[in-house]
């Protein structure tokens, strides 16, 4: 049986702490490199995450703009407890460029 016995996770830990968001323009964002090991399980925002809910929704929010047309993007992690407005995302996506 796998089944996780903790009441909080460092899953639900970096959910909650991590809910801002940066885009950028292509594949340029850096990755964790060597430190991937100490990333993978962080609670913070590191070089190299993605948030599951931060990915999700910029490419649904990419699906109603014209200008994200064949246009590779990158999704990284910004700290923030709340996720962002309708404002900041159109700020997220006119400071990016695509």
């Amino acid at each position: 049986e796998l089944t996780k016995k903790d009441i909080v996770t460092w899953n639900l830990l970096f959910d909650c702490a991590v809910r801002g968001v940066k885009l950028s323009k292509g594949d340029v964002l850096p990755g964790p490199g060597g430190k991937a090991i100490f990333t993978a399980t962080s609670a913070e925002v590191c070089d190299g995450d993605s948030s599951r809910a931060a990915v999700a929704e910029a490419m649904v929010r990419s699906l109603e703009r014209a200008d994200c047309g064949n246009v590779d993007f990158g999704v990284g992690t910004a700290a923030a407890r709340v996720p962002p407005t309708e404002e900041e995302w159109e700020d997220t996506y006119t400071e990016a460029q695509l």
